[in-house]
């Protein structure tokens, strides 16, 4: 599981290894995952305690947002962490950028279809041609 900081205040995004990401609140020791919304469920779920080991370890922020001290001093500064390091906050980055990209698409189609049950609803004459190059342009047209 990856876990990094959203924002101060011990909020964490909890990447699991089923491919679902939840967001954990350190402080508050909530989860969004199923199981944590599952009375039956001890707690504290498989992902804050993920959160409160990565923390423990000195591996993520602390929820004030500083880097542990451990984290500054196990790791002195080389070429070769700092490549890595960079490379791997591009890779993170180019994830996270295509990631908003999918959820923007999916928001589009997902308005698209309000805006015809829209119509449909208001007894509007459909005409899906239109509507699709009203949404994305006169080129949808060909």
């Amino acid at each position: 599981m990856d876990v990094a900081l959203l924002h101060r205040g011990g909020c964490y995004e909890v990447d699991s290894a089923s491919g679902n990401t939840y967001k954990v609140d350190l402080l508050d020791e909530t989860c969004t995952c199923p199981d944590y919304q599952t009375p039956d469920t001890p707690t504290p779920c498989k992902h804050l305690q993920r959160v409160q080991l990565e923390l423990d370890a000195g591996r993520i922020p602390r929820p004030d947002g500083r880097l542990p001290e451990t984290a500054l001093s196990t790791y002195p500064p080389s070429d070769t962490s700092s490549t890595h390091l960079v490379a791997t906050l591009r890779t993170r980055i180019q994830e996270r950028e295509e990631r908003i990209a999918a959820l923007e698409a999916e928001i589009q189609a997902l308005q698209f279809v309000c805006d015809v049950a829209d119509a449909v609803r208001d007894g509007k004459k459909i005409d899906l041609k239109q509507i699709i190059a009203d949404e994305y342009g006169p080129a949808s047209r060909l």
